[in-house]
């Protein structure tokens, strides 16, 4: 049997999710990086892949067919053989509730989805060199904790184009988008 070095390993990635052009954009754009994914559509699934894989990271997006991934996370920071796996949890918004729900679960980060693949990527890079640290504050996740307009903190991150991110107040409806610097215009 021919020497591997450990260094020449691709990471690997835990994909979970049953949404099939969600999966292709992300599969994509994680192999385009050299990583190596391995992919599961369900709760049940993933409790029994997990385990055996150990991957480096896991994905889950948070709406699955036989539980929710948040409850998909908890369960696996609650196995011995997973649970130091960062988990990234994909969501259908960026609020001070996925927050919580992020703490409660376990989970290293999240994102909205469907989000850009690059993002994705870029969540699990920080994800994997950071330790699987959970996030720390909605502000830091999101850079805009509240509405300008009303001060609402009901928010809902929308599309993301490069880096500026656009969102929208549930409460009154106004739009306005965060650059990468953190400067918010309407």
């Amino acid at each position: 049997m021919p020497y591997s070095d450990p260094r020449e390993m691709k990471p690997s990635v835990l994909l979970v999710n049953d949404i099939p052009d969600h999966v292709r954009t992300y599969e994509a754009a994680l192999r385009a990086r050299d990583y190596d994914v391995q992919l599961t559509t369900s709760g049940a699934e993933t409790l029994r892949t997990a385990p055996r894989l150990r991957p480096d990271c896991i994905v889950i997006d948070v709406r699955l067919v036989d539980m929710p991934g948040w409850e998909l996370c908890r369960r696996l920071k609650a196995e011995r053989g997973v649970s130091r796996i960062p988990i990234v949890m994909l969501v259908p918004d960026v609020s001070r509730q996925s927050l919580e729900h992020s703490r409660a679960a376990g989970c290293a980060s999240w994102l909205m989805r469907p989000g850009a693949p690059d993002d994705l990527v870029r969540a699990i890079e920080h994800v994997l060199a950071h330790g699987g640290v959970q996030p720390g504050t909605h502000d830091a996740l999101i850079n805009a904790c509240s509405c300008p307009a009303c001060d609402s903190e009901n928010v809902r991150a929308g599309v993301r184009v490069g880096a500026v991110q656009y969102f929208t107040c549930k409460a009154c409806q106004f739009r306005w988008r965060v650059d990468a610097e953190g400067t918010a215009t309407a």
